[in-house]
């Protein structure tokens, strides 16, 4: 008695190994941009970090590169685990997989968004903002921050029409942290101002407004003063900023940073440290976000 065997299908060992290795040889990256859309890119995971950069600013048809950058959580989900991937380095070297998630965002901040050439680049200046506004970054006082969630829902919806927009029309929107009907009630009447604003002028109104904030811009890192009181240390594009409780206590120009011949892009870490040790102010000496400041 002999026995046949039938199959219901072929196997193509050579595509599979083909598959294999390309598996092999790539990962794939995820990345969440400013407007709450995501993509998937894959590179080679030998190539450098630079190669995933090029593809993201490839797919967002982006000219004015350099004020962006990807970010990743390197341990906890929290502001102080974010850190900024190093083009030089590799993937795989800088975070943990199988899916690498990275987040777009703006890294350098200019003192005056409007003299960006490109109006795409000034969207993105726009989308983030909106962005540290709701995550509580950008702290400003409760009337600004509607003014600035007007500008950002007469970008979205056009101009206030009592037909179309009926009751509480923005609950479904979030601008602030603890939200309040309040809140939305005052920007409900900023938004009735702004009637004939194109929504790239509302852009242009909200980063107008929000480049005069103290907040703007500004990466906080938590740090102690000589007293052991509890303050927080960033930097901006005029130099080191010192907070205490989100308020501006004191502000060390680029000039306390560089040497005469040197640029705000050269800071080094040393010239940072130097400034900080001369105040006598304690730094968490293994807060993983830190070195992401060390340039201006």
């Amino acid at each position: 008695m002999s026995i046949k065997l039938v199959s219901s299908g072929s196997y193509n060992v050579r595509a599979s190994e083909m598959a294999h290795d390309r598996q092999l040889k790539t990962i794939t990256c995820l990345v969440h941009f400013l407007d709450d859309t995501e993509e998937y890119f894959e590179i080679d995971k030998r190539n450098k970090a630079q190669a995933l950069l090029e593809k993201v600013y490839d797919h967002l048809e982006l000219i004015e590169k350099d004020y962006f950058g990807l970010q990743f959580l390197e341990v906890a989900p929290t502001p102080e685990g974010m850190r900024w991937v190093d083009p030089l380095k590799t993937v795989k070297k800088q975070c943990r997989g199988p899916t690498y998630e990275f987040y777009f965002r703006v890294k350098f901040y200019v003192s005056d968004p409007s003299k960006l050439s490109e109006e795409y680049t000034r969207y993105h200046f726009f989308l983030q903002l909106k962005k540290d506004l709701l995550e509580g970054r950008l702290v400003c006082p409760h009337s600004t921050s509607a003014l600035l969630s007007s500008y950002a829902i007469q970008s979205e919806l056009g101009d206030y029409n009592p037909e179309d927009h009926k009751g509480n029309y923005l609950s479904e929107f979030r601008f602030i942290p603890s939200q309040t009907v309040e809140f939305e009630r005052q920007v409900i009447e900023y938004h009735k101002q702004h009637r004939g604003q194109t929504p790239a002028e509302a852009e242009y109104c909200f980063l107008e407004r929000a480049k005069r904030l103290e907040m703007y811009g500004v990466d906080l890192h938590n740090a102690r003063d000589q007293s052991n009181l509890e303050i927080q240390l960033g930097v901006t594009s005029a130099g080191l900023v010192v907070f205490q409780n989100f308020i501006k206590i004191n502000t060390f120009s680029c000039d306390c940073f560089h040497p005469p011949t040197t640029t705000p892009t050269t800071t080094t870490k040393s010239h940072f440290l130097d400034v900080v040790a001369k105040n006598n102010y304690d730094l968490p000496p293994l807060n993983p976000a830190f070195p992401t400041i060390y340039r201006i």
